[in-house]
């Protein structure tokens, strides 16, 4: 080995350290190259893993613009006026494409001002948080429906005597995400129906198109979520009934348009329960009137709280008071390092290694508040399946009053994570608890 001639033998690296640095590094790059594969994948803490703003959206619709329409009208005539091309319709929720040399601002500026129209606004994405963070899930050789219902996470939410109450019999939960594998062994059986909003057909599989369709260098990374996030409803809430509702591609990724499609299609078709294992990082008018109208029509709205971790911004939906936002917990009651906290937070519940339904009839560990959400959502399945008459105010109140006192565990979180841990077992004892409202 040559060094420079005014380098002295002390600063030399020996033999030895130099094989020592060389097996380091081919360990690295392995670890590396292999991390997608053996990775339990928790997300990462900061949120930075990739930067949303300058994604661009589903299918190329950053420049469509997204309307609500009041009660009476349709979107076909709407568009005419504009001279713009109608790119989806329906549940009183259109999407339009500028006229060449309109701009989607300048569409939205006039559009606004019809009459005919309750909301206008550019469309925005939104995402399953584990594909933004590249949080993989993970295949360990155990999966079974029997591993499944006996993981820790179910002894975290204490969800065994919670079962002995109720089940969720015939409880609709409408799960808007990447679809179902409806042939899954796990989730077959559950499932009461659906639709696609991205491929616009009554068939929400939960199936993948080989294409890396938002150029980030992964294929299909959302494929799995929705059969994932729709099989912890089904270990929360064992006879609760699933609707489907695409509203997410296999990348992961959808828009605001579809989601405010898919709460109104949730409602019309008799949800309860709607679970929104999604965000982004754009108010949308579109989705608050939805949601507005879900609330008012008794419906528990739960959403993921993000995977930014304690310095992320507020994600939407989850910041709308309309939903029961979720961050995720460790199964020793800490909250999860890359869990999005604030005070917008309802409750915690397990999101660390779950074990659920997987893609392919298989079953997966996975790890984001995409996981934790559910837990609370068949929760909700639960308490509504016993108390048919209570308001939607007083289901989420029962579930944020029983939930398990966990400051000690996370002193310096104390005011941004909710009420504290889902404890299903106390949610479901038939005590009652006179701190009950008739909203919330």
């Amino acid at each position: 080995m040559l060094f420079h001639r005014g380098r002295s033998q002390a600063a030399r690296p020996s033999r030895s350290r130099a094989v020592l640095i060389l097996l380091l590094l081919v360990t690295t790059s392995s670890l590396v190259g292999c991390s997608r594969r053996l990775s339990p994948t928790s997300p990462a803490a900061d949120g930075s893993a990739i930067d949303r703003a300058t994604r661009p959206a589903s299918n190329g619709r950053k420049e469509w613009v997204v309307v609500t329409l009041v009660s009476d009208q349709d979107g076909p005539p709407l568009a005419a006026a504009y001279g713009a091309t109608l790119v989806a319709n329906g549940w009183r929720v259109a999407g339009l494409k500028p006229a060449l040399g309109q701009s989607a601002d300048d569409l939205v500026t006039v559009v606004s001002r019809d009459p005919r129209v309750l909301t206008a606004e550019k469309d925005t994405p939104v995402e399953c948080a584990e594909a933004r963070q590249k949080s993989w899930a993970f295949d360990d050789g155990w999966g079974s429906a029997e591993a499944c219902e006996d993981q820790p996470a179910t002894y975290s939410c204490n969800l065994s005597p919670a079962l002995q109450v109720s089940r969720g019999a015939g409880v609709l939960v409408a799960m808007l995400d990447t679809g179902g594998e409806l042939t899954h062994p796990w989730l077959q059986s559950r499932v009461a129906g659906g639709w696609d909003f991205v491929g616009g057909d009554a068939d929400p599989s939960d199936t993948p198109d080989g294409l890396d369709n938002d150029y980030d260098g992964d294929v299909d990374e959302g494929w799995g979520h929705g059969t994932h996030v729709a099989g912890i409803v089904g270990l929360a809430a064992p006879e609760a009934r699933l609707l489907l509702v695409r509203v997410l591609d296999s990348e992961g990724r959808g828009d605001m348009l579809m989601v405010a499609q898919g709460i109104r299609w949730s409602v019309a078709h008799g949800a309860k329960v709607i679970n929104l294992s999604l965000g982004g990082a754009t108010k949308s008018d579109a989705v608050k009137l939805a949601l507005d109208e879900a609330y008012t029509a008794g419906v528990v709205g739960v959403a993921a709280a993000g995977n930014g971790g304690v310095s992320a911004l507020p994600e939407f939906p989850a910041c709308y008071r309309q939903t029961v936002a979720v961050a995720a917990l460790e199964a020793d009651d800490r909250v999860a390092a890359f869990s999005s906290v604030g005070s917008y937070i309802g409750l915690c519940a397990p999101g660390v290694d779950i074990r659920s339904s997987y893609r392919n009839g298989g079953y997966a560990l996975w790890s984001g508040t995409s996981m934790a959400a559910p837990w609370v959502s068949g929760g909700a399945a639960l308490l509504i399946a016993v108390h048919p008459d209570w308001s939607r105010g007083q289901v989420v109140d029962r579930l944020e009053t029983t939930a398990r006192v966990i400051w000690k565990e996370n002193p310096a979180l104390r005011q941004v994570i909710g009420t504290g841990a889902l404890d299903l077992g106390a949610a479901l004892d038939p005590a009652p608890i006179h701190s009950l409202s008739a909203d919330h």
